[in-house]
């Protein structure tokens, strides 16, 4: 596949974490650390699945990082 061109930053920026959950996600993990639950407490408008495939999305783009916990 052929790498994108961006013509300004905002552009990667709103590919990254556009649209409706990914920044929400961002404001409530900017201050501190947050399981999924606690988020999803935090955002109960968002449905699991949604968290969970936004999460990963922010997780494989590198803007968080996941840590499993026991």
């Amino acid at each position: 596949m052929p790498e994108k061109t961006y013509h300004i930053g905002v552009e990667a920026t709103m590919e990254i974490i556009g649209g409706k959950w990914k920044s929400i996600i961002l404001c409530h993990l900017r201050h501190r650390t947050m399981r999924t639950g606690e988020l999803s407490r935090a955002i109960p408008q968002i449905s699991q699945k949604m968290l969970t495939q936004q999460l990963r999305e922010l997780e494989s783009a590198g803007i968080i990082a996941r840590h499993v916990y026991k």
